[in-house]
């Protein structure tokens, strides 16, 4: 993810001509203030299990990276992260790249931590960052300790940062990934999560060929009907084939009007043969005009959800989901998206009154218009998509890297 920010000293410059083999990216690191070579330095692609760090000159080489638009992170104590987009298809030349050291520590500037925030806050943490799935029971953070947090003046926000990279093993899938948290934020008063940073992957090694193959069943179960197989599928025109059904769905305000309990009621000669109640009760307008149209259908939600939700009946095509634009795929769809992946049951914690055989659904709701799909099904914004239900449930537990291939795809 690239976040935009105020950043000192930062610059991107190319090295002398020099030869470049495409799907490879390689270049030099050096602190932006006295232009030297910073060694060890963390270099990867985002969401991936390409990465390396420094050599003693501040070089570093990526081979056989992804195709399509990358996040390259680059991290080093002192210095602030950067993360820059980049193709590495088009890429002729080596990259010179100037770290800016940390402006909050040149500057001394505090922020006030709470004491007792870990005590507090870290179950909530975890239940949003690494998940309630079964694959998220198999999660285990390395490095807790690292997390701090802190409150906003009115208590309404909390706000969750790391003094160095996460460390989670994750025993179901077989990765170790180290997570540059950037922040992280949980709203008191719209019960809403966010959180972005940069993940780097590395595979678990074991001899135990048992282990192996549990490995190699849990990612293809982690990738099939996620987010990624989704888009992938859908930009190949494939969505039935994938086991995705897709229907519109519309999610109105509920608004609120009173009428008597017991009605008023007139003859055929307009005499009251029966009066009005003094007693009133809600009537939701909203309910009752989408109701009335035959072509939607509607869908169970809480009583103290403040809106309602209609699907249209019927299924959406790909078409109506994305367009091409000078041959480049764009999500664009009108209101939510409504996901139906039945080729596995949702897990019973999530299933509405805990069933078995509910399938797995997810909700999508569009943030930037014209989002842009990579071909391996990654989205070059991720924040330009909000996900619920299924996909909103899936955290570290169902995490993998985008260079990950199902081999049964």
């Amino acid at each position: 993810m690239n976040i935009q920010r105020i950043v000192f000293l930062i610059t991107i410059v190319f090295f002398p001509i020099l030869t470049f083999s495409q799907r490879n990216i390689e270049g030099k690191v050096i602190g932006g203030d006295d232009r030297k070579a910073l060694q060890f330095a963390n270099v990867f692609i985002s969401n991936s299990t390409k990465g390396q760090q420094t050599d003693e000159k501040g070089k570093f080489k990526l081979v056989n990276v992804p195709s399509g638009v990358l996040d390259l992170v680059i991290s080093y104590i002192g210095y602030e992260t950067l993360s820059i987009k980049i193709k590495a298809d088009t890429l002729k030349k080596p990259l010179l790249i100037l770290l800016s050291p940390d402006a909050i520590a040149l500057q001394g500037i505090t922020v006030k931590r709470l004491r007792n925030g870990f005590e507090l806050y870290y179950p909530l943490f975890r239940e949003y960052f690494i998940g309630k799935t079964e694959f998220s029971a198999s999660c285990k953070l390395k490095n807790p300790k690292a997390l701090w947090f802190s409150m906003n003046d009115d208590h309404s926000e909390l706000t969750i940062k790391a003094d160095e990279p996460l460390e989670i093993e994750n025993k179901a899938l077989g990765y170790i990934i180290k997570y540059n948290l950037e922040e992280f934020k949980y709203n008191f008063t719209q019960n809403y999560v966010s959180f972005y940073g940069y993940p780097f992957f590395q595979e678990m090694t074991t001899n135990n060929e048992k282990k192996q193959k549990k490995w190699h069943e849990n990612r293809e179960k982690a990738y099939f009907g996620s987010p990624q197989h989704f888009f992938k599928s859908l930009i190949n025109y494939d969505l039935s084939n994938a086991g995705f059904t897709v229907y519109s769905l519309i999610r109105e305000e509920k608004r609120f009007f009173l009428v008597p309990v017991i009605p008023e009621l007139k003859d055929s000669l307009g005499n009251i043969i029966q009066h009005a109640s003094r007693a009133k009760k809600e009537i939701d307008s909203t309910d009752i005009i989408l109701n009335a149209n035959p072509f939607l259908h509607k869908v169970p939600n809480p009583k103290q959800s403040s809106f309602v939700q209609y699907l249209v009946k019927m299924p959406l095509d790909e078409n109506c989901i994305f367009e091409v634009k000078e041959q480049l795929p764009y999500l664009n769809f009108d209101h939510l998206l409504y996901v139906f992946y039945d080729r596995e049951f949702e897990e019973p914690q999530f299933a509405d009154l805990g069933k078995k055989d509910s399938p797995q659904i997810s909700i999508l709701t569009l943030l930037e218009p014209l989002t842009l799909i990579e071909p391996n099904g990654h989205l070059v914004n991720p924040l330009g998509v909000l996900f619920e239900g299924r996909w909103g449930n899936e955290k570290m537990g169902e995490f993998l890297p985008i260079d990950y291939e199902p081999e049964s795809f």
